[in-house]
C-alpha cells in the first residue's frame, strides 16, 4: 500500500509538519553558514551562487537575479572582488563587455560551506533511529519529486528550477 494511502487525507497538520521540518532544516543551514570559518553575507552568498550557476556572468543580469540596482550589484562585486571571491574580466564575447567569474578561492569558499552544511546535516540525521532516518530520505525523495512536478505546473518557464530558487532564499 502506497504511504499516501497509509496516511489517508492529508490536512492541515501535515502540511503544518511539513513546514516544521522546513524551519529545523533552514536553522541547520543557517548554523552552518554562520560556524563557517568565513563569513559571508547573505546577498554575498546569493551573488556567489549565480556566478556559479552561469559560470560567467555581465553586471547587468547578475542585478537582474539578485533583483538589485546596478549600483548596488557594483559595489557588492567590489567588495567580493576585494575579498578575492571574484574576479572582473572581458567577455569571451564582446570584449567590451565585462563579465565577473569566481576565482579558486570564490570556488573554494563555496564547496567549504556545502561540506559544513552536509556535516552539520549528517550530524542531525545521525541522532534519529535508523528506520526513522531511512524512511525520511525515501520521502524526502518523493517529496522532491512532487514538489517538481507541482512547480513545473504553476511557474512559467524558466532557467532557473525550484531548487536554485529556493537556494537565494536559504543563503
Amino acid at each position: 500500500m502506497s504511504d499516501h494511502h497509509e496516511l489517508g487525507h492529508i490536512d492541515f497538520d501535515s502540511g503544518a509538519a511539513v513546514e516544521s521540518a522546513a524551519a529545523a532544516l533552514i536553522a541547520v543551514w543557517a548554523h552552518s553558514r554562520h560556524s563557517a570559518a568565513t563569513h559571508v553575507s547573505s546577498t554575498q552568498l546569493q551573488a556567489l551562487l549565480t556566478i556559479e550557476r552561469h559560470v560567467e556572468i555581465n553586471l547587468a543580469g547578475l542585478g537582474e537575479a539578485l533583483g538589485a540596482l546596478p549600483s548596488s550589484t557594483s559595489r557588492l562585486c567590489d567588495r567580493l572582488e576585494a575579498t578575492g571571491w571574484v574576479r572582473r574580466g572581458a567577455s569571451h564575447d564582446d570584449r567590451r563587455e565585462l563579465t565577473i567569474q569566481l576565482t579558486p578561492a570564490g570556488k573554494d569558499l563555496l564547496e567549504k560551506l556545502r561540506a559544513r552544511r552536509r556535516e552539520d546535516l549528517a550530524q542531525v540525521l545521525e541522532e534519529m533511529p535508523p528506520a526513522a532516518r531511512k524512511a525520511l530520505l525515501r520521502g524526502l525523495r518523493a517529496f522532491t519529486a512532487a514538489a517538481e512536478r507541482v512547480t513545473d505546473r504553476r511557474m512559467e518557464p524558466t532557467d532557473e528550477n525550484w531548487t536554485l530558487i529556493a537556494g537565494r532564499f536559504l543563503a
